[in-house]
């Protein structure tokens, strides 16, 4: 069975639900293909307790998102559901603490409430058909065998529709790449306060140093959680073999529990309540567009004349032999996002949204987080729509 459609996205995350939402509600009939049975992506799956990306860094706490549109939209909605959960300044950057249930409530009523849109899940493309430039066709792994969209945004996260497609991309080698992300939620902790989050990678340094633990686990994280018996550990990771990854990642956190237990009071009757779903990518393809956001474009805050997005994060990068370094944007400041970033080059009818955008290894640093991802999903969609009404993008000029 063959679907018509204004436009298709590939992709549920944060950025593909942003896309598809802003795109129906400007009149597009739209397709949402998603991978798994739920939106959200990393931002559900991931375990994450902060949506970074959300606001002005600077010395006066925000009262309000850096960007309008569906990302402040969806910051109101999270808000009516947990008031408790409000911005968090954490070093020099704000955060929204929120819960993976809150944001599947919010997103899931999002799509259901737009009539032009139709969600799929468990669906993933197969291959990408194209014909003088254009993409004609999109086959499913569903009884939806093919989807035939005017335009089609590539919100995977990966850049695989791109790629399929025949988009050009870069992608870091294996040494560059920055290491992946697992969280595990642990539960009876007792007599906890905010030195843990020092003493817990400190003492698990010095268990890599004397190999009584993996090396990898010298960069894992901590941080509390909402209540006083939580607490959440970032393993960061590197490779590419995700089975293998899996499997180590969590027969290694086992250890790390057990290890902390003797170590540290507060874990001696710890327990792993819940885990990330699976090893969650920071970096993957970054598909080539009609320009390259760069390193000094984000820490020198330049701004565009088809800028779409702003951002004020800094570049964070989780390297495989240092750990994690931030760059930062001068303090009450911000760079922009062109549109540019988004069209895919030499490629007519295809967009890209979130992390697989057309920026450099550094860049991604500072786009991947969930609030930029969010808003460069809504200008996707918007400009999806329109091209699939006129024929042509909007001439976004400041």
């Amino acid at each position: 069975m063959n679907i018509p459609c204004d436009v298709l996205v590939a992709g549920g995350g944060v950025s593909g639900t942003s896309a598809a939402v802003a795109s129906a509600r400007a009149g597009a009939k739209t397709v949402l293909a998603e991978k798994e049975n739920f939106l959200g992506g990393v931002g559900y799956a991931g375990l994450h307790q902060y949506m970074c990306g959300l606001y002005l860094n600077g010395d006066v706490m925000p009262t309000e998102t850096l960007n309008a549109g569906i990302v402040r939209e969806i910051v109101g909605l999270l808000n009516k559901l947990s008031p408790q959960k409000t911005i968090k300044k954490i070093g020099q950057v704000y955060v929204l603490p929120y819960s993976r249930e809150d944001l599947a409530k919010v997103f899931t009523s999002l799509c259901r409430n737009e009539k032009n849109l139709t969600v799929l899940f468990n669906t993933t493309a197969v291959s990408v058909k194209k014909k003088n430039k254009t993409i004609v066709e999109v086959a499913l792994n569903t009884p939806v065998s093919k989807i035939i969209p005017k335009i089609l945004i590539d919100c995977t996260g990966s850049g695989v529709v791109s790629a399929m497609a025949g988009a050009g991309f870069e992608l870091s080698s294996p040494v560059k790449r920055q290491l992946a992300g697992f969280t595990i939620h642990l539960k009876g902790l007792k007599e906890c306060d905010e030195t843990l989050s020092i003493k817990v990678p400190y003492y698990l340094s010095q268990a890599t140093n004397k190999k009584m633990l993996p090396a990898y686990l010298r960069f894992t994280t901590f941080s509390m959680g909402d209540t006083d018996d939580e607490g959440f550990c970032k393993i960061n990771i590197g490779g590419s073999d995700n089975n293998k990854r899996e499997q180590t990642i969590r027969k290694d956190a086992l250890k790390i529990i057990s290890y902390l237990a003797d170590k540290l009071p507060p874990f001696k009757n710890a327990y792993i309540a819940n885990t990330s779903l699976r090893v969650l990518e920071r970096e993957g393809r970054r598909i080539c567009g009609e320009y390259t956001l760069t390193e000094n474009d984000v820490l020198n805050a330049r701004k565009f004349r088809d800028s779409v997005v702003k951002n004020s994060w800094p570049i964070e990068i989780w390297g495989k032999n240092k750990g994690i370094i931030y760059k930062y944007v001068k303090s009450g400041d911000y760079y922009e996002i062109p549109f540019r970033c988004l069209k895919v080059k030499d490629i007519k009818n295809l967009l890209c949204a979130g992390r697989c955008i057309s920026v450099t290894h550094e860049a991604l640093g500072s786009t991947r987080v969930m609030g930029t991802c969010m808003s460069l999903g809504e200008q996707a969609g918007l400009a999806a729509a329109f091209k699939a009404k006129h024929g042509n993008y909007p001439d976004i000029k400041k």
